[in-house]
């Protein structure tokens, strides 16, 4: 009887001595994330998009959409690093489905891998993105003449940046995960995204757009940010900074719990 019992708990004892603990799984899926972002050059994508996007705004508009008494360059790189954000989302999208289409969800779901653990993997690659997305912004503004006037304000911009790119990789990561086809979470994205930009105070004064769109534009979510980031960029903690704050945050929680209950639900 005493032998009989000693091995029916030998398998349990086994399992509990090869369990993985959590940091581990994280450690090795988010490297594992990592490399394919490099390996596949979606950093250098995230470099060198806002450059493009900000010589392609900047040559045409400067003179035309210039705003009394402020450099142009100061005015646009706010709507460029958020523009650079949004791009980098869309890579969060794409790699979220290909994990559940390639297998990979599946064979994490058949192991005992909290569901958190993918997601959170899955965004330290997407913040190497978010980053490297914000440096470049940063670089070519300061080439055209984008210029910060105060330190503690500066870093401050930076964090909002950073946590908006965040939280939309966090959302468009459980978008990705549930339609499970790069092409349709890209594409789901890309029109919402273009329009928020355009119709946005980041490239013109709400003054520059028709009276009855006027409202929707001064206060929309892009909105807020860039005239948050601006303000920021010149030293001052303008009032939009605390409605920008707010969309943020809200952006995180829903992204992260959507996120996670995609990530739980995966087949």
């Amino acid at each position: 009887m005493t032998v009989a019992t000693e091995s029916a708990a030998t398998p349990e004892v086994a399992d509990d001595d090869f369990r993985v603990p959590a940091w581990l799984q994280l450690g090795a899926l988010s490297g594992r994330s990592a490399r394919t972002a490099l390996r596949e050059g979606d950093v250098v994508l995230a470099f060198f998009q806002p450059l493009v996007f900000f010589v392609c705004f900047y040559v045409p508009l400067r003179r035309s959409l210039e705003v009394p008494g402020v450099d142009y360059a100061q005015y646009l790189l706010p709507i460029i690093a958020v523009f650079a954000m949004f791009f980098a989302s869309m890579f969060a999208g794409d790699r979220a489905a290909r994990e559940v289409v390639g297998g990979m969800s599946t064979r994490l779901r058949s192991m005992p891998v909290p569901a958190w653990i993918p997601v959170t993997a899955r965004t330290s690659a997407n913040l190497m993105r978010v980053v490297t997305a914000l440096i470049g912004a940063l670089v070519v503004g300061t080439i055209f003449g984008f210029r910060f006037h105060s330190a503690g304000a500066a870093v401050i911009f930076v964090l909002v940046v950073l946590a908006f790119g965040t939280g939309l990789v966090v959302a468009t990561d459980a978008l990705g995960t549930v339609t499970r086809n790069s092409e349709i979470s890209g594409t789901v994205l890309f029109g919402p995204q273009l329009l928020l930009v355009m119709t946005s105070t980041g490239f013109v004064p709400a003054e520059g757009f028709p009276g009855w769109i006027q409202p929707f534009v001064r206060n929309q979510p892009v909105s807020q940010i860039t005239a948050a980031l601006r303000g920021l960029a010149e030293g001052r903690y303008v009032s939009e900074l605390a409605v920008a704050l707010v969309w943020i945050a809200g952006l995180l929680v829903v992204g992260a719990v959507l996120a996670v209950r995609a990530e739980g639900r995966r087949a």
